[in-house]
């Protein structure tokens, strides 16, 4: 009943707590910029954000100091699974309700407790022999914070227990030989208290029923141990079926060279000698961790298949051997015999020598391990890269940067020599371009590089490039060696800072790729989690599914094949035709072509000319084109063009004309020569031929039509200071273009028609509209108001030049 009574009090006492807590206006999510459901990385990269603008040495704000620890404290709520489900539900932030209800020393846990935390009746009782359970125990935190992303390299094997399981204390000498057999192999164990972290025991799929639970958490997937019964032998297989078949490759004497050198995918080769014929699981633990950026070997001793690798190297037949290779394939950079390889042994070798000698950067992550950001100028790391193209061309200077650091030892803790692609990599190159200047075409150029934080990077171009080849080896070198001796030993900025491009991931997974890695995990998970009959009724539904898919093909190519038979019927009869689409075509005026295009046109009929030259035809026809092809469908236009080289004589003729009728009815009397109207000034010009009524009018890009008011008005003033057949023009001289009142058009006219002219205004027409100005126009605005014009002609608001008969073309 004392018990009883304690437990109420304490349940009182939470409710109380939580709804004061609900209350709290204080919110972890606004305090990071975050939204509800956000997942475990952006809450990291929220943190980090915040964190560096909030940090009190780099904010002087007075409220910097309280504003990073209101940061942190939410960072540490989001990032507990426990406490952050608690905000979401009930707005709980107090962790001192997390502690208590999760610390293993609570006093209402100690002993017999008449209530589980499933409801029901019964005992719980704390045996010593649990103990060994105990020390390896994991939460939910740690698990998604920890053990979750370290399974990227690292596996896990995780048993999920019960203090109140028999069979528990039955599998605990097995786990405890597990413990001491995979530990030193690189297989991490950890153990789940069922009562205590039901959650993550929910999740790594334990059930109270079905304890022990035993599961692999590796590349951040989880696989279930299905077997009825739990040994060592049987746990140590189900481990290793879990790596993949290809992580180790087996050599032997004919594929050893083509394994050894294919160290261009960025990867060191790692050969293991062996006597066994299975492949030691230390070795694929190890070939797991560093598969990012070693390949690993296998060839078995005592063979046939593998003599002359054994032969050529010298491997011991009696002892495990280790051979690394770099970029030399005939001699290793690393070896090691011993009748057992260690684990740690192992691994301290390959991490001494997981880079090549001259690694290239083929993604962030690498940039990261090789050039990691150090704020302090005085401990700097520098990362000397050597821009190359992708080419066998280029694959000289790289060697030649490998000699290089061969024979200058320098620490890499100072500095590291790399290689990149700038095919590859432009957007990051793009970064380093814009302040340093150095030359696009350069392509084996050296830049010194120093990452002062995650975003910010200085670098510096050397000037003189890294020329391959023996005659430029001394003076290459040495440039290289004084420039880098110089800038380790002076603790001065490099030249340039700038905001880094993260580099792309030059070895990332294509679609295809994804997808048969996701049907590989789900696969996978189909057999981890789903027994045989319900296999089998997925595999009937799919099969269903299969089917009728099958059926609908079938008959989807008998309509086809029906289709295709009607089509041969019907082969022989006549066809209906087809509506032609409307083409446009522009014919040449010349004298061939003059009578159709000019003398005979029918009544209503008219024909538009553009004028140009040699150079300027590929540049005005397609324009010309473009802007009449609306009027395309009318029968009564013809469009051509006119070259004014050899049509000159005849637009000569064609304007003396229209000046003499203007002459005639102001008394002035103008005449121009072939030598007055400047071919290159009337390219551009269209002229629109009315042949039965004989008139014209004229599009230029400097005629009044054309511009704008206070355009013609600097034209005209322009004009009048002209000179015309070797005399100034004067207002009597421009009248020549006048129309008079009394031609005016019969009731039977076409629908052209425009106002008269006055003499006064002809002035900027002869000039400019004409080809007589001095100042040559371009051709790319010539015809830019050609399309407004077109509207105005066929309105009828266009100006109009008569003529009393049509001259003749000549024989050009």
């Amino acid at each position: 009943m004392c018990n009883f009574f304690k437990n109420f009090v304490y349940a009182v006492l939470l409710v109380n707590m939580t709804i004061g807590a609900v209350h709290c206006s204080w919110d972890p999510y606004k305090v990071l910029g975050l939204k509800r459901g956000a997942s475990i990385p952006e809450i990291r990269r929220a943190y980090k954000q915040s964190a560096r603008e909030w940090h009190p040495d780099k904010n002087r704000n007075e409220n910097a100091e309280s504003k990073f620890v209101e940061v942190n404290k939410a960072y540490e709520l989001l990032s507990d699974p426990v406490r952050r489900k608690l905000f979401d539900q009930k707005g709980v932030v107090d962790d001192s309700l997390n502690r208590n209800m999760h610390n293993p020393n609570n006093r209402f846990g100690d002993g017999a407790s008449f209530f589980s935390g499933h409801g029901g009746f019964r005992f719980q009782f704390k045996m010593s022999e649990m103990t060994a359970f105990h020390q390896y125990r994991i939460t939910l935190r740690r698990y998604e914070n920890f053990i979750l992303p370290q399974s990227q390299n690292q596996p896990y094997l995780i048993l999920v227990y019960s203090e109140w399981c028999l069979m528990c204390l039955h599998v605990l000498p097995i786990w405890q030989r597990l413990v001491e057999d995979l530990n030193p192999i690189g297989i991490n164990l950890a153990t789940v208290h069922f009562d205590q972290e039901v959650e993550l025991a929910n999740k790594l799929g334990g059930r109270r029923g079905e304890l022990p639970h035993v599961v692999l958490v590796m590349d951040s997937r989880i696989s279930h141990y299905i077997e009825d019964e739990l040994s060592n032998s049987k746990v140590i297989e189900f481990i290793r079926s879990r790596f993949s078949r290809n992580l180790i490759a087996f050599v032997n004497d004919q594929n050893i060279n083509e394994f050894i050198g294919g160290w261009k995918d960025n990867k060191v080769r790692v050969m293991l000698f062996g006597k066994l014929e299975l492949v030691r699981l230390r070795y694929l633990t190890l070939a797991f961790k560093y598969r990012p950026h070693t390949l690993f070997g296998y060839a078995q001793l005592n063979l046939e298949t593998t003599r002359a690798i054994v032969d050529k190297f010298g491997i011991p037949l009696k002892l495990d051997s280790l051979l690394l290779f770099q970029e030399d394939r005939d001699r290793p950079a690393a070896r090691l015999s011993m009748a057992d390889l260690p684990y740690s042994t192992l691994k301290d070798i390959i991490e001494t020598n997981k880079y090549l000698q001259l690694p290239r950067l083929s993604s962030q992550k690498m940039l990261d391990l090789l050039c990691p950001p150090e704020s302090s100028n005085v401990r700097r790391r520098l990362c000397a890269i050597l821009v190359t193209e992708d080419r066998e061309e280029d694959e000289e200077a790289r060697e030649q940067l490998r000699h290089f650091t061969r024979q200058f030892k320098f620490s890499r803790d100072r500095i590291v020599f790399s290689y990149l692609f700038r095919e590859k990599q432009t957007e990051f190159l793009r970064a380093l371009l814009e302040d340093g200047k150095s030359p696009a075409e350069a392509t084996t150029k050296v830049v010194i590089v120093w990452r002062q934080d995650i975003q910010r990077l200085s670098y510096s171009w050397l000037p003189q490039p890294f020329v391959s080849g023996a005659d430029n080896w001394n003076s290459s070198v040495d440039y290289l060696h004084r420039t880098l001796i110089k800038i380790l030993g002076s603790a001065q900025p490099l030249a340039h800072t700038t905001s880094m491009k993260e580099l792309v991931d030059e070895y990332a997974q294509g679609i295809l790729g994804r997808i048969t890695a996701r049907l590989v995990t789900t696969a996978e998970i189909l057999r981890d989690h789903f027994t045989r009959q319900e296999l089998l009724a997925v595999g009937s539904v799919v099969g269903t599914v299969l089917f009728i898919a099958a059926v609908g093909y079938v008959m989807t190519y008998l309509v086809r094949l029906e289709e295709e038979t009607i089509r041969k019927t019907n082969k022989g009869l006549p066809k209906t035709p087809r509506p032609t689409t409307t083409e446009l075509k522009l014919h040449e005026l010349r004298s061939e072509t003059y009578n159709g295009m000019v003398r005979l046109l029918k009544p209503g009929c008219r024909t538009v000319v553009l004028l140009l030259d040699n150079e300027s035809m590929d540049v005005l026809i397609p324009k010309f084109h473009k802007a009449v092809w609306p009027y395309r469908k009318n029968k009564s236009l013809l469009f051509g063009w006119m070259n004014i080289d050899r049509g000159l004589p005849w637009y000569s003729r064609l304007l003396n004309l229209a000046l003499k009728i203007a002459d005639d009815d102001e008394g002035t009397d103008v005449t121009l020569d072939s030598n007055s109207v400047k071919p290159k000034n009337c390219v551009g010009t269209v002229v629109s031929l009315n042949g039965h009524r004989r008139y014209f009018c004229i599009y230029h890009a400097r005629h009044p039509e054309c511009v704008s008011d206070s355009g013609a008005k600097r034209m005209q003033n322009m004009a009048r200071r002209l000179t015309v057949s070797n005399r100034v023009m004067n207002d009597a001289s421009g009248a020549f273009m006048g129309f008079d009142s009394s031609l005016e058009d019969s009731d039977n006219s076409d629908v052209e028609r425009g106002d008269p002219l006055k003499s006064q205004d002809m002035e900027p027409l002869i000039t400019s509209g004409l080809g007589l100005h001095t100042q040559q126009f371009s051709t790319d605005f010539a015809l830019e108001g050609l399309s407004n014009w077109l509207d105005r002609l066929f309105e009828g608001t266009t100006q109009r030049y008569n003529i009393n008969y049509w001259p003749d073309f000549g024989n050009l």
